[in-house]
């Protein structure tokens, strides 16, 4: 891993594909048979317009030296450092061998009305995946909350295991070997950059 992608200046635009793909076939008589394996991973396409040289460099050496698809980074989307819900307290997974797609939790603060919101992003500690949280969460009068997330966790955590709700970072590579900009008269560029979850 090659440190923390240089997101300043913030990205003119930014987007957030989740890929889970599916097998869909469809029979003579027209039913769906749907198969999926369970994977989940973010693509990120983010676009600057109007950078100036000095502002376009440090992104353009920090992307050249991944060296293609080859490296990984970590970076926080300028838009979602905070999360929607208050989340206070000191989350953690509560209870060991948990899997699937809620997580046990404690640690919020007592009886606080939505800790996190539907489509806050997290992360636990020991796993590089983010997920997103899929719907509101409330914490009952002893700090204790059930988290519905997406996807699945991808390993289990350990019972205690810190549970990031601010500036979560994503691990992440280019999604191609090959880097392009386009520079206009006076030395303005625009440049546009896929980057997937790496884990």
């Amino acid at each position: 891993m090659s440190g923390t992608f240089p997101l300043i200046p913030a990205p003119s635009a930014i987007k957030i594909q989740s890929y889970q793909p599916t097998r869909v076939s469809i029979s003579h008589n027209l039913r769906r048979s749907v198969r999926t394996n369970g994977a989940q991973r973010w693509v990120i396409t983010a676009d600057w317009v109007g950078l100036t040289r000095a502002q376009f460099a440090p992104i353009q050496a920090f992307v050249v030296a991944q060296r293609g698809q080859w490296d990984s980074f970590t970076a926080v989307l300028p838009a979602h450092k905070l999360p929607r819900g208050a989340a206070t307290g000191t989350p953690q997974i509560n209870g060991a061998n948990q899997q699937g797609r809620s997580i046990s939790t404690r640690g919020w603060t007592a009886g606080l009305t939505s800790a996190l919101k539907a489509g806050d992003f997290i992360g636990v500690t020991g796993q590089t995946k983010v997920y997103m949280v899929t719907a509101d969460v409330n914490a009952d009068a002893f700090g204790l909350a059930t988290v519905a997330i997406e996807p699945a966790l991808m390993a289990v955590p350990a019972d205690g295991a810190v549970i990031a709700v601010r500036n979560v970072p994503f691990t992440l590579a280019l999604g191609t070997d090959t880097m392009e900009s386009a520079v206009a008269p006076g030395s303005i560029y625009n440049f546009s950059l896929q980057l997937v979850e790496a884990f």
